[in-house]
């Protein structure tokens, strides 16, 4: 009874813990998995396949919320928040998601010359944060 309730108690607590702990995200595999999802998709159109669409979408908008630019001198003075590399990659984030979303509308709406665009749209939101933030 007591026993038993305390230590699932304490298995809870401990992995709560651990889950806080690991909130770090590895950002070069969540940039890798955001490839997948825009490959994943294009596969769907190219053999017409809903689910791949679909999943590469909810993906990508996973992912996508973790986007952050890589560390600069101008975080220990501005604070990370503030700097232009963060506001300007949050608004990326935003707007890829907002794409994206649009993409599986048009997708299921059977408008697939719109939703091939808004795929474009989406790479090249994503094109144009790595070459301003990350200097590709």
């Amino acid at each position: 009874g007591f026993v038993k309730k305390s230590l699932f108690a304490l298995v809870g607590m401990t992995v709560a813990l651990l889950a806080e702990s690991g909130e770090k995200i590895d950002m070069k595999k969540n940039m890798q998995e955001m490839e997948v999802s825009m490959a994943q998709i294009q596969k769907g159109f190219l053999y017409n396949d809903p689910s791949l669409v679909k999943n590469g979408v909810v993906t990508l908008r996973e992912r996508v919320k973790n986007i952050e630019p890589p560390s600069k001198e101008d975080e220990e003075m501005l604070g990370k928040g503030n700097t232009y590399s963060y506001k300007y990659a949050k608004e990326q984030s935003a707007k890829i998601s907002a794409l994206a979303q649009e993409l599986l509308t048009n997708y299921n709406a059977n408008e697939r010359y719109s939703a091939m665009n808004r795929y474009k749209d989406t790479l090249k939101q994503c094109l144009a944060c790595h070459t301003k933030i990350r200097k590709w």
